[in-house]
């Protein structure tokens, strides 16, 4: 047995020593390969960045501080790369960045290439990438990127625009927002982003009023905030970069575009947009701004390993610093780890280390969980985001508030809130304006009323007119005219009521051809009636006769017949139809022509044809001013073609063009400016005279003045106890029995009269009087026995003896006014007369306001006052007798003011009344019998004998 144990001894050492031996040759084998696992390989990565951006390097910074722990989390992934991480700084230019990475990339072995930041820098470098089969990951979202022919090796971890654009869109269309402006950079990314977004939009049914593109480095951005200003819509839609939209929201702020009615919605380039501003002022303009972003996953282990590690390595950063930009940029290098990994796999360390492989963007990429979320991309290389969210913008913070998902769902995580704090969604504009008139609206009601009353009181007056067609004025302007004239009127004033509402078919053409009509009738008869004065008074025989009103109705039925032609061309030739119109802030309808030459050159020939009638009516009208004063309607019509032509001025550009934002107030103006036009037109014309001879009636009852006795002129003249009680003690008055016919007729100057045209004015005249008031027929009697001085219109007897005898008249036809018949008062023939004592008369011999030759005479007492048309030698007559017993007038102005300047009397006031008018009255008698012939005076006449009454009435 001992031997056996030893033969034990001896073996074990022997077996010792062969396991030693074994391993140190199978470690002598093996020593080259564990040489080889031990060195790792060697990756570059560039890293383009505009680190100098004067708007927003301190956020750039941040990002390239993210990205400086991001080679710990590469190496976890494959432990045998060693990836050296280069940062360098574009300054945000695309040649600064092309020279970049092609001076690094020949200076050292580039594997892979991370940036730039937007699109416009990034498409440069891109291709320069691709041409050199370097690996490059980027956040630039434009769908240029999308083309696999220029851009073989180029990935994205943000979302495209392909995506956004359609996201955005389904966001607007579930706020309600139907209308929504673009205000987008003028590069790739803002071009694609707006392609995108409008084609989804229109899908939604939302339309896009304005699309407005600015170059990159614009400042002023006046011009494209105005257009949208201009088109009605408060949704603005920002295609662009934070350092943009600081001074667009300035600028913005000063044209009010910024408030609780305005909403800006941006895009992810927003997500980091409060980082770049410095200034309070420039934060609270963002407030309530809306911007979308895809929705981060935090919870994943990776965003975890990312959160430790940078705050292990930069402790007094915040962790508000990890997201958006900052992670989407750190997935980058995820990818590219992930995908080196792949390479290697595939084709060994040596290949991937010398770039000698030859591998497709799909087989490169491969889906993973990164610090953002999930991460998959399509054959392209674009990013494929199932989840998004709205972020919102206020008091200085970003916080969710939809979530959206690619299958249309939208849900609402928190209120936005807008600038000013309001949680209340705008409206995308404004409700458009009605811009035509409606029932419903109370300036059309209030215009319809006015007009209402204004065609009942035509229609009134027409009816008046017919019940006293007798009257002389009536008769003298022609009745059947003036029925015409009245008509002519309330159908221009119907066809306003034809444009109210929504039109028909036919109301283009009736509104246009029931005005056209209407206004002829007044312009026909207007031209009518000066024709047939100035033919009259323009023949050196007056006996040549007249022209009959059936003959000039003819000649009206010719033009309207020429008129009706033209209509008749338009309706059948060229027709015109009413169309709405819809307009970014209106609505309003317009009658659109089928045929635009055919319609102007119609309505061309209409505007001419009556143009040329108001031409005519005012050449006729000033031809016949100067006629005699009971013709002097021809200076109304000329006054009334003036006015018809001023307010034509206002009225047919109104009419014919329309402007959308004045459509309504248009109008208005033309609706206001027709009832002037219209209501001057009928009271010139019809209306004064329906109001002279309603007063005339009225005056004809007897109204008196205070202090003024009103009697029959006959029974003033022959009761031996009138109703003149005569001022004075009543043994100084004179007895009031009837004088003898020898003690009147028999004693010079004892009476003056005759029958004269009398203007009343001044006192005792209500508010409408003083402005109808026209001279007229009058009978005026000077008793100086009685002292008094009668006034009143003249008999039946009177008017036909002084027609015969000439007297009383005027010497020119300017001054001269028609014999009024006074038979209709009291059915007695006999008129009813103002008397004057001549102790309350004054008379003025040259009163202001009055034509030549006139004499007025005035009661001291209220003010009331008769301008006496005379011949200059009757005034001379007159006022040597008058002076001799009434208040002698200088100033001229006792007519209107009731007083006036008594420079003389023949009578002595006192307070007693010791002397009596009479008496005064005796002694102004006497002297005047040694100048006057004995008996009555007689004024001598030198007035014209006028054209017969029925001619000119016919």
């Amino acid at each position: 047995m001992p031997p056996t144990t030893t033969i034990a001894g001896r073996r074990r050492p022997s077996r010792s020593a062969s396991w030693l031996t074994s391993f140190l040759v199978l470690t002598l084998v093996l020593q080259p390969w564990l040489l080889a696992v031990a060195v790792p390989t060697n990756l570059t990565i560039l890293v383009l960045l505009p680190l100098s951006d004067p708007t927003a390097s301190a956020v750039f910074q941040s990002f390239a501080d993210v990205m400086s722990v991001a080679p710990v989390a590469m190496n976890a992934i494959n432990p045998n790369h060693n990836y050296q991480i280069i940062i360098q700084d574009t300054g945000g230019v695309r040649f600064n960045a092309v020279n970049l990475l092609l001076n690094t990339s020949l200076q050292q072995p580039v594997h892979a290439f991370v940036g730039e930041y937007s699109s416009r820098v990034t498409l440069g470098v891109a291709l320069l990438a691709s041409a050199r089969k370097i690996w490059h990951c980027s956040v630039a979202s434009s769908a240029d990127f999308d083309n696999m022919q220029d851009f073989k090796f180029f990935f994205r971890v943000a979302p495209n625009d392909s995506q956004q654009g359609p996201i955005l869109a389904q966001f607007v269309a579930s706020m309600s927002w139907r209308t929504v402006n673009i205000l987008a950079v003028a590069d790739t990314f803002g071009q694609s982003l707006s392609a995108t977004f409008s084609t989804a939009a229109d899908q939604h049914g939302v339309s896009i009023h304005a699309l407005q593109h600015y170059l990159p480095g614009t400042t002023d951005y006046s011009p494209y905030l105005d257009a949208i200003l201009a088109s009605g819509s408060k949704i603005v839609m920002f295609f662009g970069f934070p350092g943009d939209c600081k001074l667009i929201l300035r600028q913005a702020k000063a044209k009010g575009m910024i408030g609780p009615d305005w909403v800006w919605v941006g895009t992810h380039t927003m997500y980091n947009y409060l980082d770049t501003l410095t200034m309070d002022s420039d934060r609270s303009l963002a407030d309530g701004m809306l911007f979308s972003a895809l929705r981060e996953d935090h919870s994943t282990p990776e965003y975890q390993a990312l959160r430790s590690s940078f705050l292990a390595q930069f402790p007094s950063r915040s962790e508000s610093d990890l997201g958006g930009f900052a992670l989407m940029y750190f997935d980058c290098f995820l990818a590219l780890a992930k995908g080196f990994r792949s390479m290697t796999t595939l084709y060994g360390e040596a290949a991937v280390q010398t770039h000698s492989y030859s591998a497709t963007l799909p087989e490169y990429l491969s889906p993973f969980n990164g610090t953002t979320g999930s991460v998959a991309f399509t054959e392209q290389g674009s990013r494929i985001v199932h989840e998004w969210q709205i972020m919102n913008v206020y008091n200085n913070s970003n916080r969710a508030t939809y979530v959206l998902s690619d299958s249309g769902r939208v849900n609402k995580v928190a209120n936005p809130i807008f600038y000013g704090g309001s949680t209340v969604i705008p409206i995308d504009r404004p409700p458009l304006e009605i811009a035509y008139p409606q029932w419903s609206d109370p300036g059309v009601q209030a215009l319809a009323v006015i007009r209402g009353l204004m065609i009942l009181a035509m229609l009134g007056g027409m009816i008046f007119l017919g019940v006293n067609r007798t009257e002389k004025q009536i008769r003298q302007l022609s009745l059947p005219f003036l029925l015409v004239i009245s008509l002519g009127c309330v159908m221009i004033l119907s066809s306003e009521y034809i444009l109210i509402g929504v039109p028909g078919a036919p109301a283009c053409h009736a509104s246009s051809i029931v005005f056209t009509f209407a206004y002829e009738l007044v312009v026909a008869s207007a031209i009518a009636k000066t024709y047939r004065i100035f033919r009259i008074f323009d023949n050196s025989r007056i006996s040549k006769g007249g022209l009959k009103s059936p003959d000039l109705f003819r000649n009206v039925a010719m033009i309207m017949a020429v008129q009706a032609i033209l209509f008749i061309i338009w309706v059948v030739a060229f027709p015109v139809w009413p169309r709405l119109v819809a307009t970014k802030t209106s609505l309003y309808y317009e009658c659109r022509p089928t045929n635009f030459a055919g319609h102007w050159a119609i309505v061309g020939a209409s505007f001419a044809f009556n143009g040329v009638m108001l031409l005519l009516v005012c050449y006729l009208a000033y031809k016949t001013r100067n006629v005699d004063s009971s013709y002097r309607e021809t200076h109304w019509i000329l006054y009334t073609a003036q006015n018809v032509f001023l307010c034509s001025v206002l009225i047919i550009p109104l009419s014919l063009v329309t402007i959308e934002s004045f459509a309504l107030t248009a109008y208005f103006i033309r609706a206001i400016a027709m009832l002037f036009a219209v209501g001057f037109a009928y009271t010139a014309l019809v209306g004064r005279l329906i109001v002279t001879v309603w007063m005339d009636r009225r005056l004809s009852t007897g109204v008196t003045a205070a202090g003024i006795t009103s009697t029959p002129l006959a029974t003033a003249a022959t009761e031996p106890n009138g109703p003149f009680k005569l001022k004075g003690s009543a043994e100084n008055q004179v007895s009031a029995s009837k004088p003898s016919s020898s003690s009147v007729a028999g004693v010079p100057g004892a009476e003056l009269g005759a029958i004269y045209p009398v203007l009343r004015r001044g006192g005792g005249l209500g508010f409408i009087e003083r402005f109808t008031q026209t001279w007229r027929a009058t009978q005026v009697y000077m008793n100086m026995p009685r002292g008094i001085v009668a006034i009143s219109p003249p008999t039946q007897s009177a008017a036909q003896s002084n027609a015969r005898s000439g007297a009383g008249g005027s010497t020119t036809a300017r001054t001269s006014v028609r014999k009024r018949v006074a038979g209709r008062h009291g059915g007695s023939g006999e008129g009813m007369g103002t008397v004057i004592p001549l102790a309350d008369l004054g008379f003025d011999v040259s009163p202001v306001g009055a034509p030549p030759a006139c004499l007025e005479l005035v009661h001291l007492g209220s003010g009331a006052a008769w301008v006496v048309q005379m011949t200059p030698e009757e005034v001379v007559v007159w006022s040597q007798y008058l002076k001799a017993v009434a208040s002698v007038i200088t100033t001229g102005t006792g007519s209107s003011s009731g007083s006036g300047t008594r420079s003389g009397t023949g009578q002595s006031h006192s307070s007693g009344g010791s002397a009596s008018v009479t008496a005064a009255a005796g002694h102004a008698v006497a002297r005047a019998i040694s100048t006057s012939e004995a008996g009555r005076v007689r004024m001598p006449s030198q007035r014209p004998q006028l054209a017969s009454d029925r001619s000119v009435r016919d």
